[in-house]
């Protein structure tokens, strides 16, 4: 299942918020050894303070975070244009109310590793899922983000490949890669056959407010 956490039910889902930076902190920080800001046991960039989307999987048996990612309008400040500007072997500079930017994509290490029927991870096939089902609602044609090469057979078996429109080797920790998702039907069908999840991943109280205060 996924939680929907927009900046009006940040307070209504603090600890689910704090659950989720801490897994961001163990993967991005302690397994991956990314440059990032990690305090209290938490990450926390400057684009946790831009009013993103967070999209929080959470474990059907213990309640608690098994993964998470954020989505923000690429109309207003992003990673891909702020941090990652000068690295690219081709300039990236995006700007649409159609497009936005998926960041902090992870699953959680200390999460209980559940299956879906066709034997995918269920926490990344439903983040996947959730992420095509609220750009749908929302409008969207595309999703943009950043991945390393560990991801490519990832999305290839979840059947959500993007098209890659950049890559830079300049980075510490590797090959990484710019790549567009098309928000389709087609797409959200596709990873429904592919992991044999039917149905909506999001949670119910959620689904009437799937795209609260971004698509302002």
């Amino acid at each position: 299942m996924i939680k929907l956490i927009s900046n009006d039910s940040r307070q209504a889902n603090a600890d689910l918020l704090t659950a989720m930076h801490r897994g961001r902190a163990a993967v991005f920080g302690e397994k991956l050894g990314w440059d990032v800001r990690i305090e209290d046991g938490c990450e926390i960039d400057v684009f946790d303070q831009e009013n993103p989307l967070y999209l929080v999987a959470i474990d059907d048996e213990t309640g608690r975070a098994s993964g998470s990612l954020r989505l923000m309008p690429t109309t207003g400040r992003t990673l891909l244009r702020d941090v990652f500007v000068d690295v690219f072997d081709e300039p990236v500079d995006i700007m649409s109310a159609n497009i936005w930017e998926a960041t902090r994509f992870c699953v959680h290490p200390d999460a209980p590793v559940r299956r879906t029927p066709t034997n995918l991870h269920r926490a990344t096939c439903e983040l996947s899922l959730a992420m095509c089902e609220v750009g749908l609602r929302a409008g969207l044609t595309q999703v943009i983000g950043v991945f390393d090469t560990r991801m490519i057979r990832v999305y290839r078996r979840i059947g959500w490949e993007p098209e890659v429109i950049a890559t830079t080797d300049k980075m510490a920790h590797g090959r990484i890669y710019v790549g567009l998702w098309d928000v389709t039907e087609e797409a959200l069908a596709n990873m429904r056959a592919c992991s044999g999840i039917e149905g909506s991943v999001i949670e119910t109280s959620d689904a009437g407010s799937v795209v609260p205060v971004l698509a302002a």
